[in-house]
Parts: structure tokens; sequence; C-alpha cells
């Protein structure tokens, strides 16, 4: 923290924590990648940001050179060292999935990531499984975690090119309406209004109320379930309730919103009305850009 100077005179702790995570991580970070997989011998360097953690605590606290690094660490709202690193190790193993087919990365994975494209001569799909024991390296890593990945992504989908997008077509025939949980009063009103806006859809044939939901287990062994109910002229014609798997409570809505959303539109409507507890998931929902749960998105597009 020494670089920083006297722009660090009279800063909050809040402040503090925000300059050392947006500044000093990224640069100490920068190309872990090098040396941080499977196999490494890294203890050293592990050691030396571990240490460079401790400080960063003890400048933001203000805490005692005697302290625990552990304790101090969790005052000043740090993620530990190593377990920061393995985020952001799995986030860089699983971002290859989204690369187009041409990309040269592709060109060096085996034969099932590598998407039809043609192979370096340094190509991992040229190696046995016992020279492949051997290799230690990043590279290794992406190809044997990519088969745990059960998303898949699809870079140059026609829905997500700019101008393309659904927002972008049809910004005016879309509309969003928050609600201001936090305010009983407004939200009292909020739900005033839907009821009124579901009544008045039952009186027209062309018009379809859906409401969705999902539940997600405090378990983590099990599935989360997403659900959806389509309304016509204040009846229920159809509903539906599919397993998501393992997945968070936004992924799993935007499950039940896909399924509400395509069984409306089999039904020939000229209105879809879209009554949910998650904003964030009808907003993804719209938004067919490269993203977790991408595939529903398209769907609905």
């Amino acid at each position: 923290m020494g670089m920083l100077g006297n722009s660090t005179c009279s800063l909050l702790p809040l402040q503090k924590r925000l300059l050392y995570r947006s500044c000093v991580i990224p640069v100490a970070t920068y190309g872990f990648r090098l040396w941080y997989f499977e196999g490494a011998r890294n203890k050293a360097l592990l050691k030396s940001l571990s240490s460079m953690q401790r400080r960063a605590a003890l400048w933001i606290t203000g805490a005692f050179h005697t302290s625990p690094s552990g304790g101090i660490e969790s005052i000043a709202g740090l993620i530990p060292i190593h377990l920061h690193l393995r985020k952001l190790a799995i986030r860089s193993l699983y971002r290859v999935s989204t690369l187009p087919s041409n990309h040269v990365l592709r060109t060096l994975l085996s034969d099932h990531f590598s998407l039809n494209a043609p192979p370096h001569p340094q190509s991992l799909r040229f190696l046995t499984l016992a020279k492949k024991a051997k290799i230690k390296g990043p590279l290794i890593d992406v190809d044997s975690s990519l088969s745990h990945l059960s998303d898949s992504f699809s870079p140059f989908a026609p829905e997500s090119k700019p101008g393309s997008h659904l927002m972008d077509i049809f910004s005016d025939s879309i509309h969003f309406h928050p609600c201001n949980r936090s305010d009983k009063h407004e939200m009292y009103k909020h739900v005033s209004t839907l009821d009124s806006v579901f009544s008045s859809s039952s009186s027209d044939c062309n018009c379809i109320s859906v409401v969705t939901d999902a539940s997600v287990p405090l378990v983590g062994s099990l599935q989360a379930v997403s659900t959806a109910h389509i309304y016509r002229s204040g009846w229920q014609v159809s509903h539906a309730k599919q397993a998501s798997g393992r997945a968070s409570s936004t992924d799993a809505e935007l499950y039940s919103i896909r399924i509400g959303i395509t069984k409306a539109i089999s039904l020939q409507c000229d209105h879809i009305i879209l009554i949910t507890d998650c904003l964030p998931a009808a907003k993804l929902v719209v938004n067919p850009s490269i993203q977790l749960s991408q595939l529903h998105s398209i769907q609905v597009c």
C-alpha cells in the first residue's frame, strides 16, 4: 500500500477496503493462471499473497500487528486469498465454454470441446491418456473441468446480435413494473394494482396472464422446482411444473418464466401479462447475450 502514498489519508475503513479490492487485488492476481493450476508448486507465491492481504487487513481495520490473520480479514470483509484465487480460477475455466468455435483455444482442446475446430499441432487431442496424466497446466485444467459444466452457450445466436435483441426491436411493447418491498404501503398499492390488472385481463380473450414462481430448497442435494400457471378469460387453461436441477433462485425463476411464456405463445394471444416476484429473472429472460441460462432467454426471444 506504500505506492498509494498520501492518497490514503483520512479514508474510512470502507473506502480502504474498496481501494484495496479495486486497485491492489487485480494487480496482484494479474496472470495468476500461469502459476495457479492443479499440481503447481505455488506455496511460496500463496504465502506472499497471504502476507500482502494480512497487511491490507491491518491497514483497513487499524488492528494490532499481533491480531490473528483470519479474524482481521473477516472484520475487514476480505475473502481469504486462496479462496479468492480458487473462485477466479473456476470462472476462468468455465469462461472457455463461451468462446466461439473459431477461437484459438478451441484448436488446443480435445475433440469433445473443440467444436470441430481444426487441431493445432500441439493440441491435447493428439495426446494419450497416459501423457495427459503427466502434464500439468491451466489448459489441462480447462479440458478436464468443461465436462462438469451443464450449461451450454451460443456466442453467435441470431437473437443475441446487437440490434436484434427483443428489447431493441420491441422496446415499446415490453414494460417492467418493479415494487419496493421495503415500503409496505407501496407494496399494498402494487398488489391492488396487480389485482385490477388481472381482473381487466379476464375480460379480454386475446390476453393471457402468466403467473410464475420457483422454490429452491435449503438442502443442496435437492433440486429446485419451477412452476407456471396460465390464465385466459379468468380461467386457468394450463399449468406446468418442472424440476430445474440444483439451480440458484434466479435461474429457477428464469426457467419458470420460460415455461410460462412458451406455453402462452403456443395459445395464440396478442397480449401477455407476466406476474413474477423476481424482477432480475424477468429482465434476464429478454437478454439473450452470453450469461448463465442463456438458452432459456433464447427460447423466449
